[in-house]
């Protein structure tokens, strides 16, 4: 004997019901879990542009050294009869302005390397604050030493050497 079902009834398939009791705050653990992760997701972030934004930072003032050493380089070069009169003891960088940056510097009718250390040394006080220097002399070999503060005890100063 078979059975036949009318066409208007849906065949149901019973599954077993979760009783609301036991679904009670599973939403609530989901949505926390989902702000915790996303809360290490974006302090991961955060914190990878602040150490870039750092490390962009050291590379640019690390450029500008070295821009600046070739520049006392190039004044060397120019006035090679005099190399040993470019000579720097080690300090700091003294601008035109008792130390300070002089963004209006026009050098004294001084000697062409009295003028050059000069104007180079308030370049480099206007553009590295605080920025120690060396030039060192030997024979025919230039050494310029630029020494600031990096906030990283590990990063070497830039030391640029040249033949001239």
């Amino acid at each position: 004997m078979t059975q036949s079902i009318p066409l208007n009834s849906k065949r149901r398939h019973h599954s077993h019901p979760v009783a609301l009791k036991q679904q009670r705050g599973l939403g609530l653990i989901e949505v926390l879990v989902t702000v915790l992760v996303l809360g290490i997701g974006i302090l991961g972030v955060a914190s990878t542009q602040v150490v870039s934004l750092q490390m962009n930072s050291q590379s640019q003032s690390r450029s500008q050294a070295v821009l600046l050493a070739e520049d006392l380089l190039d004044r060397i070069r120019a006035n090679s009869d005099n190399p040993g009169d470019y000579a720097l003891a080690e300090g700091e960088a003294q601008g035109a302005d008792n130390g300070a940056c002089d963004t209006s510097f026009v050098p004294a009718n001084g000697t062409v390397a009295a003028n050059d250390i000069a104007a180079w040394e308030n370049n480099l006080a206007c553009l590295l604050p605080a920025a120690e220097r060396t030039v060192a002399v030997n024979n025919n070999t230039v050494t310029v030493t630029i020494d600031w503060d990096q906030n990283d005890p590990a990063m070497n100063p830039v030391v640029v050497r040249t033949q001239i």
